[in-house]
């Protein structure tokens, strides 16, 4: 404060006064009764001498009532060395300081309970004696203020233990200055060693969903501190330092102090689990959506397959409907020769003819037949290459692959009933495209081929123009028309077969210089014979043999590979047996299954030519009428079992026996049957009633 007028002005410590206003003891005592702050004043004894109003408020009692009581008596017993010591430093000589600031301690109120309070202290002589000045300043809401936050802390600090989110919190710079265990649990780091880190700290990568780098000012720090807004459920996936990967759900909120965000607070979630389970559901309906496809696919060459006449019909409709189904690109079948291990495509859909051009494939286990269709052929089982890129049997022609989108193949072998009738190879355009389940889908399509085009060449067989004539030498003892030769001294001679119900062959022949009960008994002990009895017994002796052969028989062996046999003798242990098979028929594959199946097996002759129009084959003469399955058989076995002789060889009865079906049935069967012949005979129109 500046006086004009000569006014004088005056200093004590550090305070400043103007000695013509504040002159005298008057003016500070009302200062000080008037403080808000208890002020007591002790002397070297620590009696008090002085204590204003506050004081009152603050001990409980009046000031009056202060004076002459020791001041040990309102501090608690603990903090007494304290206050002395602090009183002797004051006064202890000239360097020592005469004030002490900021001394915090209890005080007792007369109620007994303890005040929080804060003491200034200072030193002052009056006359010959120190005394000591303290202003006492009440800090309960200060002490409960800083409990408070102190609890909070540890809540904090509890919270960030326990939470089941990771938390990071970083300035605004982007430097870490906390993170709790969970954090440190997903991201692969030990908290304590990454505070302090810059968020570009190279403890973990942050990747997108490609597995990409995110971009710094993509990331939720940067957004939520730029935008001064929360940034939630940003999916992430991050790498730690030991390469492993999790997926991460982040989200980010500025914290702000009024002036602006100077920090901001990252979750961060492992949603690895619901990753993996959103990733198995998606590759469910993915599984679900293929195989309706590949069912829709399978249904459409079921229904060709039906309408399908020839072979060619079956290999175009087949290549065709696969191709145009996705994921696949193209596929093709290739023809197995006989007489060479060249695959040679026989048909194919898509745009594939310029690709199977500049590829060589053989059944061998050469370079050619490394890849899958060479495989299928020699395991008879579906092979995948599930990335051409990376296979070694398409190494020189994976530029031509790439030009023609193949990525991926499948190939099948189509066979049925150990006769593989060539290899079946779909392409697609995406790599993997061959699953578990593809593949056992496209294994059943493959035997659903062979049959079909087994059925095919059968019906081919009755009806063609030309046959392959195969004439074999059987000397077996597993055979029955050999080992029947062998054991009774006898000559066995093939008259004919019919094709039963269960397409299993009942067997006709003829059996000369051996006793029909000895024929009999042999055919019960043979091991594959089903069933036999003896038709009937000619003037000479010799005897008419029915017998049911299971299909491992030589004539069975044949038969399931399309052919028929047209003549068969035995004597001495060999059988000698004259077969006809389609001219498209693989011969090899028919001697190899003869082979497999017995021992010693010698093919004698080979020849293609005019089918005769005489011929007979197991499977049954060609008839001009519409005969069912069941009338053809009736009449068939009546035939060869001598129904129609004079005298019978054989009864109504027994002939229903064999057939399984009782003799009204049999004899209906029969009836209608003849009544078709001879309508197709006269040119009438035949009739099932």
């Amino acid at each position: 404060m500046t006086r004009t007028g000569g006014e004088r002005s005056g200093t004590g410590g550090n305070c400043a006064y103007d000695p013509s206003v504040v002159a005298g003891e008057t003016f500070f005592r009302t200062l000080v009764e008037s403080a808000s702050d208890a002020v007591v004043t002790v002397d070297e004894t620590g009696g008090i001498v002085f204590a204003n109003p506050a004081a009152a408020e603050l001990f409980g009692h009046e000031p009056e009532a202060l004076v002459g009581r020791s001041v040990a008596a309102f501090l608690p017993e603990g903090d007494r060395p304290r206050v002395r010591e602090a009183f002797e430093a004051l006064r202890s000589g000239s360097e020592a300081p005469t004030e002490w600031e900021g001394i915090e301690t209890v005080a007792r109120h007369r109620d007994g309970r303890l005040v929080p309070v804060e003491l200034s202290l200072r030193a002052h002589r009056e006359g010959e004696e120190w005394l000591l000045t303290a202003v006492v300043r009440d800090i309960s809401d200060r002490r409960a203020e800083r409990v408070e936050r102190r609890r909070e802390r540890e809540l904090t600090e509890q919270l960030l233990r326990t939470v089941p989110t990771g938390l990071v919190v970083l300035s605004a710079e982007g430097v870490i200055e906390r993170m709790n265990d969970r954090a440190g649990e997903i991201l692969g780091v030990d908290p304590e060693r990454v505070v302090g880190d810059s968020r570009e700290t190279d403890a973990w990568r942050l990747l997108d969903a490609d597995g990409e780098p995110v971009p710094p000012d993509e990331r939720v720090f940067g957004i939520a501190l730029d935008t001064g807004r929360p940034v939630t459920e940003v999916e992430h996936q991050v790498e730690r330092a030991d390469g492993s990967r999790v997926w991460v759900q982040v989200s980010a909120a500025p914290l702000t102090d009024g002036d602006g965000a100077d920090r901001v607070v990252v979750a961060v979630e492992d949603i690895t689990r619901q990753k993996d389970r959103e990733r198995r559901l998606r590759e469910q309906n993915e599984q679900l959506e293929r195989l309706d496809r590949i069912n829709a696919v399978i249904r459409r060459i079921d229904q060709a397959l039906v309408r399908a006449t020839t072979r060619r019909e079956i290999d175009e409709a087949v290549c065709e409907a696969l191709a145009a189904a996705d994921p696949y690109r193209s596929a093709w079948i290739g023809d197995v020769s006989a007489s060479s291990d060249e695959v040679t495509p026989r048909a194919h859909g898509g745009d594939v003819a310029d690709y199977l051009d500049a590829i060589a494939v053989t059944r061998s286990a050469e370079p050619g037949g490394r890849g899958p269709a060479g495989r299928a052929i020699r395991s008879r089982s579906v092979q995948v290459t599930h990335d051409v890129n990376t296979d070694p049997a398409f190494e020189g022609v994976r530029a031509a692959a790439a030009a023609h989108g193949v990525r991926s193949a499948a190939s099948v072998p189509l066979v049925y009933d150990g006769t593989i009738y060539g290899v079946l190879t779909v392409y697609a355009d995406e790599r993997g495209a061959f699953d578990d389940t593809e593949q056992d889908v496209l294994g059943e399509l493959g035997a659903t081929i062979g049959h079909a085009i087994n059925a095919v060449t059968t019906r081919q067989a009755l009806v063609a123009d030309r046959v392959t004539e195969l004439r074999l030498a059987v000397d077996d003892d597993r055979h029955f028309f050999s080992a029947l030769s062998a054991a009774l001294d006898c000559e066995v001679a093939f008259e004919g077969a019919t094709v039963q119900a269960d397409e299993t062959f009942r067997y006709y022949l003829t059996v000369a210089g051996a006793d029909p009960d000895d024929v009999l008994g042999f055919a019960d002990g043979f091991a594959g014979v089903e069933s036999a009895r003896v038709v009937s017994v000619g003037p000479d002796g010799e005897s008419l043999l029915e017998a049911t052969l299971d299909a491992e028989s030589a004539f069975g062996v044949i038969a399931d590979h399309g052919g028929a046999v047209r003549s068969a003798s035995a004597a001495g242990g060999t059988c000698e047996v004259v077969a006809e098979l389609p001219v498209a028929a693989d011969v090899r594959a028919v001697v190899d299954a003869l082979d497999e199946a017995f021992a010693d097996i010698e093919v004698r002759a080979q020849r293609d030519r005019e089918r005769d129009g005489s011929d007979a084959v197991a499977s049954g003469p060609s008839f001009d009428a519409d005969l069912t399955d069941r009338q053809r058989t009736a009449i068939e076995t009546a035939y060869y079992a001598g129904f129609f002789e004079w005298p019978r060889e054989s009864t109504g009865e027994e002939v229903a026996e064999s057939l399984g079906v009782s003799a009204p049935t049999f004899h209906k069967h029969l009836r209608v049957a003849e009544r078709k012949l001879l309508a197709a005979r006269f040119g009438d129109e035949p009739t099932d009633e």
